[in-house]
């Protein structure tokens, strides 16, 4: 798709100030160290969801033991935002690492009979799910525009684009309708960039 479609047009990770959005890898390490903050596991593990998955805090909260395939490492992520007639039919399986899938199976019992449950994984509001994203981001010294789960959710983009994985792949994983959103990130994932700026600066 042409970089001026409409699509593009409309996502920006700055805002109109010029204030950044996403959260850097370093922000993005501080915030996963500050999850402790949260004494409740399945507060932690709400946060930490979106941090491994990059997907919406209200998806996160639609998810159930049935979208978890603790053998695979794998969650299957409703997208909530696709329209059409794929609307809320839509699932997209995202891979995240082993440690956290053992935290997360041992938080929710996801194994056993227990895995064949239909019961969201977080019963919480999306009020409060926001509430617990923000006292990490607090206590990480986050704030501004990219203090927030979507702050997450864009860092988790611009991560995956820096670490060269193809843009298909980051389209699926983050269950864009196009790849015109997805270019956002890699625009502000060039890393090549600093190191072309570095021989300029020798020169």
């Amino acid at each position: 798709m042409p970089r001026d479609s409409s699509a593009y047009r409309g996502m920006t990770l700055f805002t109109d100030v010029g204030e950044r959005k996403y959260l850097t890898s370093a922000e993005r390490q501080t915030f996963y160290s500050c999850l402790g903050v949260l004494d409740n596991p399945k507060d932690r593990s709400f946060c930490e969801m979106i941090f491994w998955t990059g997907c919406r805090p209200s998806e996160a909260l639609a998810l159930t033991a049935l979208n978890i395939d603790v053998a695979e490492r794998v969650v299957v992520i409703r997208s909530l935002k696709k329209r059409g007639e794929m609307k809320g039919r839509h699932y997209r399986p995202v891979p995240v690492p082993d440690d956290f899938m053992e935290r997360l199976a041992s938080i929710h019992d996801l194994r056993g009979e227990a895995a064949r449950r239909d019961e969201r994984l977080w019963t919480f509001s999306r009020t409060t799910g926001w509430a617990r994203m923000k006292a990490v981001m607090q206590a990480a010294g986050l704030h501004g525009e990219k203090a927030c789960a979507k702050g997450l959710r864009h860092g988790y983009g611009v991560h995956a684009a820096v670490n060269q994985v193809p843009e298909t792949r980051i389209k699926k994983w983050l269950g864009h309708e196009s790849l015109a959103t997805t270019e956002i990130y890699l625009d502000m994932a060039a890393p090549e960039d600093r190191h072309m700026a570095e021989r300029m600066w020798a020169a």
